[in-house]
């Protein structure tokens, strides 16, 4: 029979271990990592990520999918017009697109979802 302080340090270790499980899990299940920066999600041949920063400045870039569906289609009109392509299918994820701080893609993401 165990004593009963190494039992409670037992049983305090397997919940631990239990914990982290669970959160290694979790973290797996839960996503593809975090949203990405809307500089991430268009490119350009030949141009670099500050390149597309200014760009993205320059169109007045909101990332925020609550601006509207017309605002939306400006900036991307705008970055297009600029020579860049939105990415959606390398970056964003469906995880990204469901919080109610989605970034801006995600309207892109889901009409080409409703297609």
């Amino acid at each position: 029979m165990l004593h009963p302080f190494a039992f409670r340090k037992s049983l305090a270790l397997s919940a631990l271990a239990a914990v982290a499980l669970l959160a290694g899990c979790a973290s797996t299940l839960s996503g593809q990592g975090p949203v990405p920066a809307a500089a991430e999600t268009w490119t350009k041949p030949g141009a670099t990520l500050q390149d597309t920063q200014q760009a993205l400045q320059a169109c007045g870039y909101v990332d925020r999918f609550s601006i509207g569906t017309k605002a939306i289609a400006s900036q991307f009109a705008c970055m297009n017009d600029k020579g860049y392509t939105f990415n959606v299918n390398r970056q964003l994820r469906r995880e990204h697109c469901v919080a109610p701080e989605m970034p801006a893609g995600c309207a892109v993401y889901w009409h080409t979802l409703n297609r």
